[in-house]
Protein backbone atom coordinates (compact mmCIF):
# COMPACT_ATOMS: atom_id res chain seq x y z
CA UNK A 1 0.00 0.00 0.00
CA UNK A 2 1.57 3.45 -1.07
CA UNK A 3 1.48 6.22 1.63
CA UNK A 4 -1.16 8.16 -0.33
CA UNK A 5 -3.52 5.68 0.08
CA UNK A 6 -2.95 5.84 3.81
CA UNK A 7 -4.45 9.10 4.19
CA UNK A 8 -8.01 9.12 5.67
CA UNK A 9 -8.30 12.39 7.55
CA UNK A 10 -11.41 13.19 9.04
CA UNK A 11 -12.62 16.63 8.34
CA UNK A 12 -16.13 17.99 8.31
CA UNK A 13 -16.88 19.19 4.68
CA UNK A 14 -14.57 20.74 2.09
CA UNK A 15 -14.30 23.89 4.19
CA UNK A 16 -15.78 23.25 8.16
CA UNK A 17 -14.80 26.50 8.88
CA UNK A 18 -17.83 28.06 7.73
CA UNK A 19 -20.30 25.83 9.10
CA UNK A 20 -20.78 27.45 12.55
CA UNK A 21 -20.70 31.14 10.75
CA UNK A 22 -23.23 29.92 8.58
CA UNK A 23 -25.43 28.53 11.21
CA UNK A 24 -25.10 32.18 13.28
CA UNK A 25 -26.20 34.53 10.48
CA UNK A 26 -29.10 31.94 10.12
CA UNK A 27 -29.79 32.12 13.57
CA UNK A 28 -29.86 35.87 13.89
CA UNK A 29 -31.85 36.03 10.60
CA UNK A 30 -34.70 33.21 11.84
CA UNK A 31 -34.49 35.63 15.13
CA UNK A 32 -34.93 38.56 13.21
CA UNK A 33 -37.59 37.48 11.15
CA UNK A 34 -39.03 35.34 13.56
CA UNK A 35 -39.87 37.99 16.24
CA UNK A 36 -41.92 39.99 14.11
CA UNK A 37 -43.63 37.22 13.00
CA UNK A 38 -44.03 36.12 16.62
CA UNK A 39 -44.62 39.71 17.47
CA UNK A 40 -47.83 40.16 15.26
CA UNK A 41 -49.51 36.88 17.21
CA UNK A 42 -48.86 38.26 20.53
CA UNK A 43 -49.94 41.80 20.25
CA UNK A 44 -53.48 40.87 17.88
CA UNK A 45 -54.08 37.09 18.88
CA UNK A 46 -52.94 36.44 22.63
CA UNK A 47 -54.34 36.89 26.09
CA UNK A 48 -51.52 40.02 25.84
CA UNK A 49 -53.59 41.88 23.06
CA UNK A 50 -55.44 44.07 25.68
CA UNK A 51 -51.89 45.87 26.13
CA UNK A 52 -52.61 47.43 23.01
CA UNK A 53 -56.17 47.21 22.00
CA UNK A 54 -57.42 48.38 18.63
CA UNK A 55 -59.82 51.17 18.05
CA UNK A 56 -63.45 50.44 17.67
CA UNK A 57 -64.50 48.70 14.84
CA UNK A 58 -60.48 48.17 13.70
CA UNK A 59 -59.88 44.34 12.40
CA UNK A 60 -56.52 42.88 13.41
CA UNK A 61 -54.56 44.36 9.68
CA UNK A 62 -53.03 41.18 7.07
CA UNK A 63 -50.24 38.88 8.16
CA UNK A 64 -48.92 39.52 5.23
CA UNK A 65 -47.03 42.93 5.16
CA UNK A 66 -45.68 41.55 8.20
CA UNK A 67 -44.19 38.58 6.74
CA UNK A 68 -42.60 40.66 4.31
CA UNK A 69 -41.47 42.97 6.71
CA UNK A 70 -40.00 40.13 9.18
CA UNK A 71 -37.83 39.05 5.76
CA UNK A 72 -36.52 42.49 5.59
CA UNK A 73 -35.62 42.91 9.35
CA UNK A 74 -33.48 39.36 8.72
CA UNK A 75 -31.78 40.77 6.03
CA UNK A 76 -31.25 44.44 7.63
CA UNK A 77 -29.74 42.45 10.60
CA UNK A 78 -27.27 39.85 9.73
CA UNK A 79 -25.92 42.77 7.69
CA UNK A 80 -25.93 44.70 10.61
CA UNK A 81 -24.73 42.14 12.88
CA UNK A 82 -21.97 41.41 10.64
CA UNK A 83 -20.71 44.95 10.09
CA UNK A 84 -20.36 44.93 14.01
CA UNK A 85 -17.78 42.07 14.08
CA UNK A 86 -20.63 39.22 15.27
CA UNK A 87 -19.09 37.13 11.90
CA UNK A 88 -15.62 37.79 12.11
CA UNK A 89 -14.74 36.99 15.52
CA UNK A 90 -14.56 33.56 14.59
CA UNK A 91 -17.23 31.29 17.55
CA UNK A 92 -15.43 29.18 19.42
CA UNK A 93 -12.59 30.59 20.05
CA UNK A 94 -14.17 33.50 21.77
CA UNK A 95 -17.29 31.94 23.73
CA UNK A 96 -18.52 35.26 25.46
CA UNK A 97 -22.38 36.49 24.78
CA UNK A 98 -21.84 40.22 23.96
CA UNK A 99 -25.03 41.55 24.88
CA UNK A 100 -24.43 45.43 24.75
CA UNK A 101 -23.22 44.39 21.41
CA UNK A 102 -26.63 42.70 20.87
CA UNK A 103 -28.36 45.67 22.18
CA UNK A 104 -26.96 48.16 20.22
CA UNK A 105 -27.07 46.23 17.01
CA UNK A 106 -31.04 45.73 17.59
CA UNK A 107 -31.75 49.15 18.59
CA UNK A 108 -29.81 50.34 14.61
CA UNK A 109 -31.67 47.52 13.18
CA UNK A 110 -34.94 49.21 14.11
CA UNK A 111 -33.88 52.62 13.45
CA UNK A 112 -33.13 51.38 9.74
CA UNK A 113 -36.27 49.71 9.68
CA UNK A 114 -38.29 52.80 11.03
CA UNK A 115 -36.84 55.33 8.52
CA UNK A 116 -37.70 53.07 6.00
CA UNK A 117 -40.90 52.95 7.01
CA UNK A 118 -41.17 56.51 7.20
CA UNK A 119 -40.04 57.31 3.64
CA UNK A 120 -41.90 54.91 2.02
CA UNK A 121 -45.02 55.87 4.33
CA UNK A 122 -45.55 52.14 4.85
CA UNK A 123 -48.60 51.79 7.50
CA UNK A 124 -47.39 49.15 10.21
CA UNK A 125 -48.75 48.92 13.57
CA UNK A 126 -45.97 50.59 16.26
CA UNK A 127 -47.00 48.54 18.96
CA UNK A 128 -46.53 45.57 17.21
CA UNK A 129 -43.08 46.72 16.16
CA UNK A 130 -42.09 47.51 20.16
CA UNK A 131 -42.94 43.89 21.25
CA UNK A 132 -40.67 42.49 18.04
CA UNK A 133 -37.75 44.94 19.95
CA UNK A 134 -38.39 43.25 22.99
CA UNK A 135 -38.69 39.39 21.44
CA UNK A 136 -34.93 40.19 19.19
CA UNK A 137 -32.63 41.09 22.33
CA UNK A 138 -33.45 37.81 24.52
CA UNK A 139 -33.57 35.60 21.49
CA UNK A 140 -30.69 36.42 20.02
CA UNK A 141 -28.54 36.26 23.62
CA UNK A 142 -29.65 32.54 23.67
CA UNK A 143 -29.13 32.02 20.27
CA UNK A 144 -25.69 33.16 20.51
CA UNK A 145 -25.43 31.47 23.48
CA UNK A 146 -26.19 28.09 22.72
CA UNK A 147 -24.64 28.23 19.15
CA UNK A 148 -21.25 28.99 21.03
CA UNK A 149 -21.08 26.17 23.03
CA UNK A 150 -22.74 23.80 20.52
CA UNK A 151 -19.84 25.17 18.39
CA UNK A 152 -17.16 24.14 21.54
CA UNK A 153 -18.80 20.93 21.83
CA UNK A 154 -17.79 20.06 18.37
CA UNK A 155 -14.26 21.54 18.50
CA UNK A 156 -13.97 18.75 21.40
CA UNK A 157 -14.97 15.98 18.98
CA UNK A 158 -12.78 17.34 16.15
CA UNK A 159 -15.19 18.88 13.90
CA UNK A 160 -15.13 22.50 12.82
CA UNK A 161 -11.90 23.13 12.38
CA UNK A 162 -8.47 22.47 10.48
CA UNK A 163 -6.04 20.25 11.74
CA UNK A 164 -2.79 22.52 10.85
CA UNK A 165 0.80 21.85 10.37
CA UNK A 166 2.88 24.98 11.09
CA UNK A 167 5.75 25.07 8.70
CA UNK A 168 8.12 28.00 10.71
CA UNK A 169 11.90 29.41 10.63
CA UNK A 170 12.65 28.67 14.09
CA UNK A 171 10.63 27.88 17.44
CA UNK A 172 11.03 32.10 18.32
CA UNK A 173 8.69 33.21 15.38
CA UNK A 174 5.90 30.03 16.36
CA UNK A 175 4.69 32.31 18.98
CA UNK A 176 3.86 35.59 16.40
CA UNK A 177 2.62 33.46 13.87
CA UNK A 178 0.18 31.29 16.16
CA UNK A 179 -0.99 35.21 17.61
CA UNK A 180 -1.61 36.35 13.94
CA UNK A 181 -3.97 33.22 13.34
CA UNK A 182 -5.76 33.29 16.31
CA UNK A 183 -6.77 36.69 15.85
CA UNK A 184 -7.42 36.81 12.24
CA UNK A 185 -8.95 33.61 11.44
CA UNK A 186 -10.04 31.82 15.37
CA UNK A 187 -11.05 28.44 15.21
CA UNK A 188 -10.64 27.65 12.07
CA UNK A 189 -7.05 26.29 12.65
CA UNK A 190 -5.85 24.03 14.98
CA UNK A 191 -2.52 23.84 15.21
CA UNK A 192 -1.69 19.90 15.47
CA UNK A 193 2.17 20.40 14.92
CA UNK A 194 4.90 22.34 14.09
CA UNK A 195 8.50 21.76 11.91
CA UNK A 196 10.86 23.83 12.01
CA UNK A 197 13.53 24.44 9.22
CA UNK A 198 16.99 25.24 11.28
CA UNK A 199 16.40 21.52 12.87
CA UNK A 200 18.41 19.02 11.07
CA UNK A 201 17.85 15.98 12.70
CA UNK A 202 15.32 13.85 14.63
CA UNK A 203 17.94 14.48 18.03
CA UNK A 204 16.95 17.97 18.10
CA UNK A 205 13.54 17.72 18.30
CA UNK A 206 12.56 14.20 19.61
CA UNK A 207 9.64 14.70 22.67
CA UNK A 208 10.10 18.40 22.54
CA UNK A 209 7.19 21.46 22.00
CA UNK A 210 6.93 24.49 21.28
CA UNK A 211 4.41 25.59 24.28
CA UNK A 212 1.87 22.71 24.22
CA UNK A 213 2.23 22.10 20.19
CA UNK A 214 4.30 19.17 19.29
CA UNK A 215 7.44 19.79 17.41
CA UNK A 216 7.49 17.01 14.34
CA UNK A 217 10.61 17.97 12.46
CA UNK A 218 12.37 19.41 9.47
CA UNK A 219 9.74 20.60 6.61
CA UNK A 220 12.23 19.17 4.61
CA UNK A 221 13.34 15.58 6.37
CA UNK A 222 9.70 15.07 7.60
CA UNK A 223 7.02 16.76 5.73
CA UNK A 224 6.43 13.62 3.99
CA UNK A 225 5.80 10.93 6.45
CA UNK A 226 3.79 13.63 8.25
CA UNK A 227 1.07 14.15 5.51
CA UNK A 228 1.28 10.12 5.11
CA UNK A 229 -0.45 9.73 8.37
CA UNK A 230 -3.25 11.49 7.25
CA UNK A 231 -3.74 13.54 10.93
CA UNK A 232 -3.05 16.39 9.11
CA UNK A 233 -5.63 18.80 6.83
CA UNK A 234 -3.88 21.55 6.17
CA UNK A 235 -0.40 23.06 5.91
CA UNK A 236 0.11 26.49 6.52
CA UNK A 237 3.53 27.67 5.34
CA UNK A 238 5.23 30.43 7.75
CA UNK A 239 8.82 30.47 6.94
CA UNK A 240 10.66 33.82 6.30
CA UNK A 241 10.75 35.44 2.66
CA UNK A 242 15.08 34.79 2.17
CA UNK A 243 13.75 31.08 2.58
CA UNK A 244 11.14 30.81 -0.72
CA UNK A 245 13.51 27.94 -2.15
CA UNK A 246 12.06 25.34 0.16
CA UNK A 247 8.55 26.25 -0.95
CA UNK A 248 8.38 24.85 -4.38
CA UNK A 249 9.05 21.22 -2.49
CA UNK A 250 6.52 21.81 0.67
CA UNK A 251 3.79 22.52 -2.23
CA UNK A 252 4.35 19.64 -4.33
CA UNK A 253 4.61 17.43 -0.75
CA UNK A 254 0.97 18.81 -0.30
CA UNK A 255 -0.64 18.30 -3.76
CA UNK A 256 0.81 14.71 -3.88
CA UNK A 257 -1.39 14.05 -0.72
CA UNK A 258 -4.19 16.18 -2.07
CA UNK A 259 -3.98 18.02 1.17
CA UNK A 260 -4.60 22.29 1.67
CA UNK A 261 -1.98 24.54 1.87
CA UNK A 262 -1.87 28.71 2.50
CA UNK A 263 1.37 30.88 2.20
CA UNK A 264 1.52 34.05 4.10
CA UNK A 265 1.21 37.23 1.59
CA UNK A 266 4.78 38.09 2.00
CA UNK A 267 5.82 34.04 0.76
CA UNK A 268 3.00 34.57 -2.11
CA UNK A 269 4.86 37.63 -3.67
CA UNK A 270 8.24 36.11 -3.35
CA UNK A 271 7.27 32.75 -4.89
CA UNK A 272 5.54 34.34 -7.99
CA UNK A 273 8.56 36.62 -8.61
CA UNK A 274 10.83 33.55 -8.78
CA UNK A 275 8.91 31.76 -11.36
CA UNK A 276 6.95 32.67 -14.57
CA UNK A 277 3.45 33.29 -13.93
CA UNK A 278 1.11 30.69 -16.35
CA UNK A 279 -1.20 29.68 -14.00
CA UNK A 280 -0.01 26.25 -13.33
CA UNK A 281 1.29 27.75 -9.82
CA UNK A 282 -1.79 28.41 -7.87
CA UNK A 283 -1.02 29.30 -4.40
CA UNK A 284 -3.59 30.43 -1.61
CA UNK A 285 -2.59 33.42 0.93
CA UNK A 286 -3.76 33.14 4.06
CA UNK A 287 -3.62 37.04 5.50
CA UNK A 288 -2.57 36.99 9.01
CA UNK A 289 -4.46 39.75 10.76
CA UNK A 290 -8.31 40.53 10.29
CA UNK A 291 -8.45 42.73 6.72
CA UNK A 292 -11.83 43.62 5.22
CA UNK A 293 -11.27 41.48 2.62
CA UNK A 294 -11.26 38.33 4.92
CA UNK A 295 -13.52 36.15 6.38
CA UNK A 296 -16.95 36.89 6.62
CA UNK A 297 -15.68 39.87 4.11
CA UNK A 298 -15.38 37.33 1.45
CA UNK A 299 -18.81 35.49 1.66
CA UNK A 300 -20.23 38.91 1.79
CA UNK A 301 -18.55 39.98 -1.65
CA UNK A 302 -19.34 36.49 -2.71
CA UNK A 303 -23.33 36.50 -2.14
CA UNK A 304 -23.12 40.09 -3.70
CA UNK A 305 -21.14 38.99 -7.12
CA UNK A 306 -23.52 35.97 -7.57
CA UNK A 307 -26.81 37.84 -7.24
CA UNK A 308 -25.53 41.27 -9.06
CA UNK A 309 -24.21 38.95 -12.13
CA UNK A 310 -27.19 36.86 -12.45
CA UNK A 311 -29.33 39.53 -12.22
CA UNK A 312 -27.17 41.81 -14.75
CA UNK A 313 -27.10 38.70 -17.18
CA UNK A 314 -30.75 38.29 -17.50
CA UNK A 315 -30.79 42.55 -17.86
CA UNK A 316 -28.14 42.19 -20.43
CA UNK A 317 -29.22 39.49 -22.72
CA UNK A 318 -31.85 41.25 -25.17
CA UNK A 319 -28.65 44.14 -25.59
CA UNK A 320 -26.40 40.92 -26.28
CA UNK A 321 -28.47 39.63 -28.87
CA UNK A 322 -28.77 42.76 -30.82
CA UNK A 323 -24.87 43.69 -30.45
CA UNK A 324 -24.05 39.79 -31.48
CA UNK A 325 -26.01 40.88 -34.89
CA UNK A 326 -24.81 43.86 -35.05
CA UNK A 327 -20.33 42.48 -34.58
CA UNK A 328 -21.42 39.98 -37.21
CA UNK A 329 -22.43 42.71 -39.60
CA UNK A 330 -19.80 44.84 -39.32
CA UNK A 331 -17.25 42.39 -40.00
CA UNK A 332 -15.79 38.90 -40.36
CA UNK A 333 -14.52 36.30 -36.97
CA UNK A 334 -15.74 35.09 -34.24
CA UNK A 335 -18.59 36.88 -31.91
CA UNK A 336 -16.23 36.71 -28.76
CA UNK A 337 -12.93 37.56 -27.98
CA UNK A 338 -11.82 34.83 -25.00
CA UNK A 339 -8.30 36.11 -23.53
CA UNK A 340 -5.64 34.21 -20.97
CA UNK A 341 -5.48 36.32 -17.68
CA UNK A 342 -3.92 35.58 -14.27
CA UNK A 343 -6.64 36.07 -11.64
CA UNK A 344 -7.00 34.86 -7.81
CA UNK A 345 -3.97 33.06 -6.42
CA UNK A 346 -2.04 33.31 -9.75
CA UNK A 347 -4.68 31.01 -11.44
CA UNK A 348 -5.90 31.69 -14.97
CA UNK A 349 -8.78 31.92 -16.62
CA UNK A 350 -10.26 33.29 -19.68
CA UNK A 351 -11.80 36.01 -19.93
CA UNK A 352 -14.77 37.15 -22.36
CA UNK A 353 -15.57 39.97 -23.89
CA UNK A 354 -17.02 41.02 -27.17
CA UNK A 355 -14.57 41.00 -29.64
CA UNK A 356 -13.79 44.75 -31.22
CA UNK A 357 -10.76 43.97 -33.42
CA UNK A 358 -9.86 42.01 -36.04
CA UNK A 359 -8.94 38.70 -36.05
CA UNK A 360 -5.33 39.11 -36.76
CA UNK A 361 -4.67 42.60 -34.57
CA UNK A 362 -1.87 40.98 -32.94
CA UNK A 363 -0.41 38.54 -35.48
CA UNK A 364 2.55 41.22 -36.39
CA UNK A 365 2.95 43.40 -33.04
CA UNK A 366 2.16 40.43 -30.50
CA UNK A 367 0.49 41.88 -26.97
CA UNK A 368 0.41 45.33 -26.88
CA UNK A 369 -1.62 47.56 -24.95
CA UNK A 370 -4.61 48.85 -27.15
CA UNK A 371 -4.31 53.15 -27.44
CA UNK A 372 -6.71 55.63 -27.53
CA UNK A 373 -7.08 55.60 -31.57
CA UNK A 374 -5.94 51.98 -32.18
CA UNK A 375 -6.34 51.33 -35.63
CA UNK A 376 -6.83 47.73 -35.12
CA UNK A 377 -10.78 48.34 -34.03
CA UNK A 378 -13.81 47.68 -35.71
CA UNK A 379 -15.92 50.48 -36.46
CA UNK A 380 -18.28 48.75 -34.23
CA UNK A 381 -15.59 48.44 -31.74
CA UNK A 382 -14.86 51.75 -31.19
CA UNK A 383 -18.56 52.12 -29.83
CA UNK A 384 -18.70 48.79 -27.77
CA UNK A 385 -15.52 49.96 -25.99
CA UNK A 386 -16.64 53.76 -25.36
CA UNK A 387 -19.95 52.53 -24.02
CA UNK A 388 -18.28 49.62 -22.07
CA UNK A 389 -20.35 47.23 -23.69
CA UNK A 390 -17.70 45.22 -24.51
CA UNK A 391 -16.93 44.02 -21.16
CA UNK A 392 -20.31 43.03 -20.16
CA UNK A 393 -20.01 39.31 -21.20
CA UNK A 394 -17.73 39.01 -18.38
CA UNK A 395 -20.93 38.84 -15.76
CA UNK A 396 -20.40 35.62 -16.68
CA UNK A 397 -16.92 34.84 -15.41
CA UNK A 398 -18.11 36.81 -12.42
CA UNK A 399 -21.40 33.99 -12.13
CA UNK A 400 -18.72 31.30 -12.47
CA UNK A 401 -16.66 32.59 -9.57
CA UNK A 402 -13.67 33.27 -11.79
CA UNK A 403 -13.75 37.33 -11.05
CA UNK A 404 -15.47 40.01 -8.99
CA UNK A 405 -17.84 42.62 -10.01
CA UNK A 406 -15.46 44.87 -8.13
CA UNK A 407 -11.30 44.22 -7.89
CA UNK A 408 -8.43 44.70 -9.94
CA UNK A 409 -8.64 43.98 -13.43
CA UNK A 410 -6.69 40.87 -14.67
CA UNK A 411 -3.76 41.02 -16.95
CA UNK A 412 -2.17 38.66 -19.17
CA UNK A 413 0.51 36.23 -18.37
CA UNK A 414 2.86 38.01 -20.63
CA UNK A 415 2.35 41.63 -18.76
CA UNK A 416 2.21 40.01 -15.38
CA UNK A 417 5.84 38.58 -15.56
CA UNK A 418 6.87 41.84 -17.12
CA UNK A 419 5.55 44.03 -14.56
CA UNK A 420 6.30 41.70 -11.30
CA UNK A 421 10.08 42.91 -11.87
CA UNK A 422 9.25 46.13 -11.91
CA UNK A 423 6.48 47.28 -9.92
CA UNK A 424 6.76 46.40 -6.02
CA UNK A 425 4.59 44.72 -4.35
CA UNK A 426 2.10 44.09 -8.36
CA UNK A 427 1.77 40.38 -7.18
CA UNK A 428 -0.30 41.30 -4.09
CA UNK A 429 -2.98 42.69 -6.08
CA UNK A 430 -3.81 38.74 -7.43
CA UNK A 431 -4.32 37.61 -3.65
CA UNK A 432 -8.03 38.64 -3.76
CA UNK A 433 -10.15 38.04 -7.38
CA UNK A 434 -9.97 40.23 -10.21
CA UNK A 435 -12.89 42.33 -11.29
CA UNK A 436 -14.70 43.88 -14.15
CA UNK A 437 -14.61 47.34 -12.42
CA UNK A 438 -11.78 48.23 -9.93
CA UNK A 439 -10.90 51.39 -7.59
CA UNK A 440 -8.09 52.31 -10.20
CA UNK A 441 -10.52 52.44 -13.51
CA UNK A 442 -13.19 54.69 -11.62
CA UNK A 443 -10.02 57.04 -11.06
CA UNK A 444 -9.27 57.12 -14.75
CA UNK A 445 -6.67 54.48 -14.88
CA UNK A 446 -7.55 52.76 -18.11
CA UNK A 447 -6.22 51.30 -21.18
CA UNK A 448 -2.86 52.62 -21.61
CA UNK A 449 -2.16 54.54 -18.39
CA UNK A 450 1.04 54.14 -15.90
CA UNK A 451 0.50 50.58 -14.15
CA UNK A 452 2.25 51.51 -11.33
CA UNK A 453 -0.32 54.26 -10.14
CA UNK A 454 -3.17 51.60 -11.04
CA UNK A 455 -1.26 49.24 -8.65
CA UNK A 456 -0.97 52.19 -5.67
CA UNK A 457 -4.86 52.09 -6.37
CA UNK A 458 -5.54 48.79 -6.00
CA UNK A 459 -4.09 47.42 -2.98
CA UNK A 460 -5.95 50.81 -1.24
CA UNK A 461 -9.12 49.53 -2.78
CA UNK A 462 -8.02 45.70 -0.83
CA UNK A 463 -7.60 47.42 2.42
CA UNK A 464 -9.62 49.40 3.08
CA UNK A 465 -12.72 47.21 1.00
CA UNK A 466 -16.28 47.70 1.90
CA UNK A 467 -19.79 46.78 0.68
CA UNK A 468 -20.23 50.77 0.07
CA UNK A 469 -16.83 51.11 -1.51
CA UNK A 470 -18.00 48.68 -3.95
CA UNK A 471 -21.25 50.10 -4.42
CA UNK A 472 -19.70 53.64 -4.91
CA UNK A 473 -17.25 52.26 -7.34
CA UNK A 474 -20.16 50.60 -9.37
CA UNK A 475 -21.95 53.56 -9.58
CA UNK A 476 -19.17 55.56 -10.92
CA UNK A 477 -18.22 52.71 -13.52
CA UNK A 478 -22.13 53.65 -15.22
CA UNK A 479 -21.41 57.10 -15.27
CA UNK A 480 -17.48 56.74 -16.99
CA UNK A 481 -16.56 56.61 -20.16
CA UNK A 482 -13.18 58.57 -19.94
CA UNK A 483 -10.12 56.30 -21.43
CA UNK A 484 -12.22 54.00 -21.99
CA UNK A 485 -10.40 52.47 -25.63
Amino acid sequence: MDEKSTQTPRRFGDDPYWLPLLLLAFSDALVFAGSMWLAYVVRFYSPLEGLFPLQAGWDPPSFSLFFKFGLAAAIIGVAVFERLGFYRARIGMDRRVHILRIIFGVIVVNLILQAFLSLTATPLSRGTRIVAFCLTIPLAVLAHYFLKNAHHSMLRRGWGYRRTLLIAANRESVPHILQEIGGGHGSEFLIAGVQLSDLEASADFEGESVGEIPILGNPILDLRRTIARGDIDTVFIGLEADQIDWVPQIIEHCEAFQVDYFLTSDLFEKLLDKVQVDGKVLAPVLSLGDTPLSGSGVVLKRLMDLAGSAALILVCLPVWAMVAVLIKLDSKGPLFYKQERIGHDGRTFEVIKFRTMRPDAEVESGPVWSTQDDPRRTRLGKFLRETNLDETPQFINVFRGEMSLVGPRPERPYFVNQFKKEIPSYMKRHMVKSGITGWAQVNGLRGDTSIEERTVYDMWYIEHWSVWLDLRILFRTLKATENAH
